[in-house]
């Protein structure tokens, strides 16, 4: 017997396939919809309903934070908590750093662990210049915020928000040695020129950065710092020996050598009255050998550096803060003086006028005898003058909060959204 095989298919079977056709180009079609009515979404979720903020947190990498590491988790910290923040902030930074761990429990708020303080100083500046716009564009942030004056000099097309605290750093290279100054020249100038927004912590460093760096005003705006210390924190005595205090790292600007003579002065008539400096040395800063020998004078303290609690107490026991800084951007340490209950004399230059508001004794920061004028001023008031010199201190302090600098940065981020 043959067996056929038969080449032709049946009509049958023709339609039967035609159908199987029909249905598969009618579910490839109701596919291929879906996904784009899916991406679409996706993307107009992105673009009007979660507007993202990339927060640099390469200031996590110390430790020991001072300065301008202190104001830049005040702030972040206060965005983080902001209740009338409705964007989305992408935080890199380092957990180990106190207190960033917690922000990974507010809404809208991611924070993607960078290693910082296992690193070099060298390798996180690289990270920042190389790595981090890359990583904005990932997370889809189309703003991102560099709290202390450093930002990739090529940003893309991610929009820049630079904080600049002070402009020592150009107007005054002596301080500092000639490493810094290079690395700043390529870690802080290009990113601050093409920032499309530049905030200054004062009206002073504002006219500094129109004048010296050339950045036109529109670009310009001026945010005060908060306080970190409040009315409620506990301060413990920790000693009865009357003493001075001065707060701030170990560095030029400071003009510790005229204060430590100024203080000399004082003590022929307040024998038992020692100067307590708070503070550390500074690689980054020039070597000041007068310092090094005048640190020894008798009554002189070099505590080092001082936890908040330590630094809350030293505040509220001394009998003046003294702040004869040459040059400051903000002042910080002036205000959490005032609000810890010390009477502060600071300098009549820079910024401090600004910040002191009148509540502060000001004095000539280049003058010995002045610092001294104006410290024994302080220490013969009787005790109504000196309740109403902290009166006032409390008063001005209490006008600066980072509640407040936090509803300003927000309020930049979302021109550059618009």
């Amino acid at each position: 017997m043959h067996i056929w095989r038969r080449v032709g298919k049946s009509d049958d079977e023709r339609a039967s396939e035609n159908s199987i056709t029909h249905v598969n180009v009618w579910v490839h079609f109701f596919v291929v919809k879906a996904a784009r009515a899916i991406i679409v979404a996706r993307f107009w979720d992105l673009g009007h309903m979660q507007k993202a903020v990339a927060l640099n947190g390469r200031f996590t990498g110390t430790s020991q934070p001072t300065g301008t590491q202190t104001a830049a988790f005040g702030l972040f910290d206060a965005l983080v908590r902001s209740p009338e923040r409705e964007l989305s902030l992408v935080v890199f930074a380092d957990p180990k750093f106190p207190g960033v761990a917690e922000w990974k429990k507010f809404p809208n708020v991611t924070v993607v662990t960078v290693p910082f303080q296992n690193w070099s100083r060298g390798r996180a500046q690289w990270w920042e210049q190389f790595t981090l716009p890359r990583l904005c564009r990932e997370w889809n942030c189309t703003v991102a915020h560099h709290p202390i004056a450093t930002s990739p000099a090529f940003k893309g097309n991610v929009k820049s928000v630079v904080t600049l605290h002070d402009l020592n750093f150009f107007n005054h290279p002596e301080w500092y040695s000639r490493s810094f100054r290079l690395v700043y020249a390529f870690t802080a100038l290009p990113g601050l020129r093409e920032a499309e927004r530049v905030v200054v912590i004062s009206d002073y460093v504002r006219e500094q950065a129109a004048r010296d760096l050339h950045i036109e005003m529109q670009r310009l705006r001026r945010v005060y710092n908060g306080v970190r210390f409040t009315l409620q924190d506990e301060i413990f005595a920790h000693t009865t020996v009357p003493y001075l205090l001065c707060v701030g790292s170990l560095q030029p600007h400071k003009n510790l050598p005229r204060l430590i003579k100024a203080y000399s002065m004082v003590k022929e008539t307040f024998p038992e009255l020692e100067l307590w400096v708070v503070g550390r040395p500074q690689p980054r800063f020039s070597e000041m050998p007068e310092l090094h020998a005048l640190l020894k004078t008798p009554g002189v303290k070099l505590l080092g550096y001082l936890s908040d609690a330590e630094l809350r107490a030293a505040y509220a026991n001394a009998l003046v803060f003294c702040y004869p800084s040459l040059e400051e951007g903000f002042g910080l340490p002036m205000l959490e003086a005032m609000i810890c209950g010390a009477p502060v004399v600071t300098s009549n230059c820079s910024c401090l006028p600004e910040i002191a508001g009148g509540a502060a004794e000001l004095v000539d920061p280049f003058s010995e005898q002045d610092i001294a004028l104006g410290v024994r001023k302080i220490l013969d008031l009787i005790p109504g003058e000196r309740e109403r010199w902290l009166a006032r201190g409390l008063e001005r302090a209490q006008k600066f909060s980072w509640a407040n600098a936090a509803r300003e940065y927000l309020a930049i981020y979302e021109e550059l959204f618009d």
